[in-house]
């Protein structure tokens, strides 16, 4: 196994360009899905993964958050990329608009007003780069970084509703206990007031929490999983009283957010 960080590809992607901020030495390896980084580096193909955890317009992503919950594997760092997207394309006319599903959301009302009608979605903002590429009459919503490499002229810049941030985390087989934010995943008993149990520990630690989140669980219909995040260190004296109020209960790593002196984030 080299030392190499596996990420959500083709190359271009938005994951691809964090990746870039980090990497160093390290060889950086594209990958299909999310869910295949998280295997890559299980399967000790990869040491390191970048997945992206949440937009500041769409909200978590669904599949991090789940390989987290179902892979023991820990979060080392938090890193965060501004998210410009540009309409590309091979040709000025075009009758078809690729791009990933949260892209698309996050400029909605740019396809209305531009009358867009045929947007498809696709795994990744450089995947839609590669189709484009390949298709005179499709377009890609995508990162400056994809057009370019896939050779496309922009169209259209900015083209984002608000301002929009992406938060990505390395991950790897590695538990980190210090940082200035901790991540937790647990369960809770199904009866009135288990939340509100686990919550009250943390008003008792006077731990301020920054995010909590709830999936359903694959093989209990109508059950749940929480993913929380709190600031400051592993704790184990909260970890402690947290065992006796879930059924479930996994430290998922502290970090730090990465700070690039050349971008100022």
């Amino acid at each position: 196994m080299v030392n190499s960080i596996c990420f959500l590809g083709p190359i271009g992607s938005f994951s691809h360009q964090a990746a870039t901020m980090i990497t160093g030495e390290k060889e950086l390896i594209p990958k299909g899905t999310i869910t295949d980084v998280f295997n890559s580096i299980n399967d000790k193909e990869c040491h390191e993964g970048l997945v992206p955890i949440e937009n500041s317009l769409e909200g978590p992503v669904n599949e991090t958050l789940d390989n987290l919950f179902y892979k023991n594997l820990f979060i080392n760092l938090e890193i965060e990329v501004p998210i410009n997207l540009v309409l590309a394309s091979k040709n000025d006319k075009f009758n078809i608009v690729y791009s990933h599903p949260h892209a698309i959301q996050e400029c909605r009302d740019y396809i209305v007003r531009k009358s867009l009608d045929k947007v498809i979605p696709v795994e990744s903002t450089s995947r839609a780069a590669e189709l484009a590429s390949v298709d005179p009459n499709a377009a890609a919503i995508c990162s400056e970084m994809a057009a370019r490499i896939y050779n496309l002229r922009i169209l259209d810049r900015n083209i984002e509703d608000n301002v929009n941030i992406t938060r990505f985390f390395l991950i790897s087989r590695k538990e980190t206990k210090e940082g200035n934010k901790s991540s937790l995943i647990f369960t809770v008993p199904h009866t009135s007031g288990s939340l509100y149990h686990v919550l009250g520990k943390f008003y008792e630690e006077k731990i301020n929490l920054s995010m909590i989140y709830s999936r359903p669980l694959k093989s209990i219909p109508w059950r749940y999983y929480f993913y929380v995040e709190y600031e400051g260190n592993k704790n184990e004296r909260l970890l402690e009283k947290l065992r006796e109020v879930t059924t479930s209960l996994s430290f998922k790593g502290s970090y730090s957010k990465f700070l690039n002196n050349n971008s100022g984030f």
